[in-house]
């Protein structure tokens, strides 16, 4: 009964944390975004938000934070998908993310074995 509930929990202040980084307000979404990044247990889950958020028609802010956290990810869970890495290469030469991409591969390098 208990996982239940916490299943439930998990899910709301998912839910709740995702509005914030969808909505109008940068300063909310950029918190609600490395919070989530910082405490969500399940790496894959992470990972798939992230990788929308790349693409999503969300403030600049929140896209560079999403390439940041991807970096944090790596650091706090030890592993990556191959398929982030490979979307992190795809945006080498994106104008607005371009900065921040090696600083996210060279986090996935450190913290990463067989990356």
């Amino acid at each position: 009964m208990t996982d239940s509930l916490d299943r439930g929990e998990d899910e709301r202040w998912r839910s709740s944390l995702l509005q914030l980084i969808y909505g109008d307000d940068v300063r909310e979404a950029t918190d609600a975004l490395l919070a989530l990044s910082l405490d969500e247990p399940d790496r894959e889950w992470i990972e798939d938000v992230l990788l929308r958020l790349l693409d999503a028609p969300v403030d600049r802010q929140v896209r560079e934070l999403a390439v940041t956290c991807i970096g944090h990810v790596a650091r706090l869970h030890r592993a990556i998908s191959q398929k982030v890495i490979a979307r992190l290469h795809e945006l080498a030469d994106d104008p607005e993310l371009r900065l921040r991409v090696p600083n996210a591969l060279s986090d996935i390098r450190v913290f990463v074995k067989n990356s």
